[in-house]
């Protein structure tokens, strides 16, 4: 038997024939989440454009405050207003938070520091530092400067970002086409009532959705019984250039009923990588074709997950034009975990006060143990259990 390669050897070899088959469009702020940004976003000004007060208070000179000391309030600035009149010594503005700060002074004095006075307050602290509660021009970002980076995908913060540069429509990467395709007898689908041999179809909304969440169209969801001429033909039909990226889920390994393999030779797929020494997802298959690039993936619900993640994920991100390395962080465990003597784990896992929890698992058939999951741990294979506190490799799933 031919010695399996290395998830990262693997993940080369599929990535040297995947290819950028994105353009950018442009899209309106109200539809542009998720979405990734083709461009940068640039400041069309100083944030903040002005020196604006804090908090609630009186706009002061600092060397004039003392306790006890009281002053006329010359006038009354909101949010939206601006003061232009001159200032006298010992004089003061009463100024809202947001509000600009008249260039005659240097601080601001908050409320609960003084009696409140209406026409003249007096001030009950002292040794005010020049600058005190001004949120100053350009501090944050100088007009010019790239608020957002190209391929950020886009959160409400962004969102707000974009809106405050005056931006109502961006420019996006347009979104790879797939088609996520399910099989066996089975399965039947999520409304349809099971017979005690049968499961419902939870790999096909589980797996469109984790391709959605990269930035993916799935244009196309199907299931097809373990019938070799029915795959034959299926396979032959979504490879006429429909879609970017064909994804299988099931029937890829070793057995009587796996028919998608043949499916694929049968369509001329050239397949770059079949099987790697991973668990879960050691049946994995990279393959292209003229009409699309092809990833077979196990049929058990978590292998489906974990390479939709470590193997789907870079293969969207290069159909994207988009740099393809995923970002892996690192923490410490926060128990022992056994890891896989002779392959490399990747174990769902959550980040949790800065370290990760690895639940216990019954087998990639356990899809119900990844719930309280954030991502996934990488554990080198290993005959000797990793121990509390031991440093390890984990990713965060593209939809969090």
């Amino acid at each position: 038997m031919p010695t399996l390669p290395s998830y990262s050897n693997a993940l080369d070899v599929a990535l040297s024939v995947v290819h950028n088959v994105s353009t950018t469009e442009k899209v309106t702020l109200d539809v542009s989440d998720n979405r990734f940004l083709a461009v940068d976003i640039v400041a069309d000004r100083d944030f903040p454009p002005y020196n604006r007060s804090q908090m609630d208070g009186y706009a002061v000179v600092a060397s004039e405050i003392e306790e006890g000391v009281s002053m006329q309030v010359l006038n009354h600035v909101s949010a939206g207003s601006t003061f232009s009149g001159e200032r006298q010594p010992n004089t003061c503005v009463a100024i809202a938070t947001g509000a600009p700060i008249p260039p005659c002074f240097d601080s601001v004095v908050q409320h609960e520091l003084t009696d409140g006075g209406n026409d003249m307050v007096t001030f009950h602290c002292a040794d005010i530092q020049k600058g005190k509660a001004i949120h100053f021009q350009g501090v944050d970002a100088k007009a010019g400067d790239v608020l957002v980076n190209k391929f950020t995908k886009m959160s409400p913060q962004h969102i707000g970002i974009a809106a405050s540069v005056g931006q109502q429509e961006i420019e996006v990467v347009s979104m790879p086409r797939v088609i996520v395709i399910t099989s066996g007898d089975e399965v039947v689908a999520p409304n349809e009532q099971p017979l005690p041999h049968q499961i419902r179809n939870g790999n096909n909304p589980m797996i469109s959705s984790a391709f959605r969440s990269m930035g993916c169209q799935v244009v196309e969801s199907i299931h097809v019984p373990d019938d070799p001429q029915r795959t034959n033909d299926l396979i032959a039909q979504v490879l006429d250039g429909r879609s970017d990226l064909v994804v299988t889920i099931g029937g890829i390994s070793a057995g009587k009923r796996d028919f998608f393999p043949d499916a694929f030779d049968k369509a001329g797929v050239d397949i770059v990588v079949k099987g790697v020494k991973i668990q879960p997802g050691k049946p994995v298959i990279v393959g292209k074709h003229s009409g699309a690039s092809v990833l077979g993936l196990p049929g058990n619900p978590v292998s489906a997950l974990a390479c939709s993640c470590i193997f789907g994920w870079p293969i969207v991100r290069a159909l994207q034009g988009m740099p393809v390395d995923l970002p892996w962080q690192k923490a410490p465990l926060a128990s022992a975990v056994k890891p896989n003597p002779r392959r490399r784990a990747f174990r769902p896992c959550s980040l949790v006060d800065g370290m990760v929890r690895v639940p216990q698992w019954q087998g990639s058939g356990d899809l119900v143990h990844t719930a309280t999951t954030h991502g996934l741990v990488q554990l080198p294979p290993s005959e000797i259990e990793l121990h509390e506190g031991d440093i390890v490799s984990c990713l965060a799933f593209p939809w969090l």
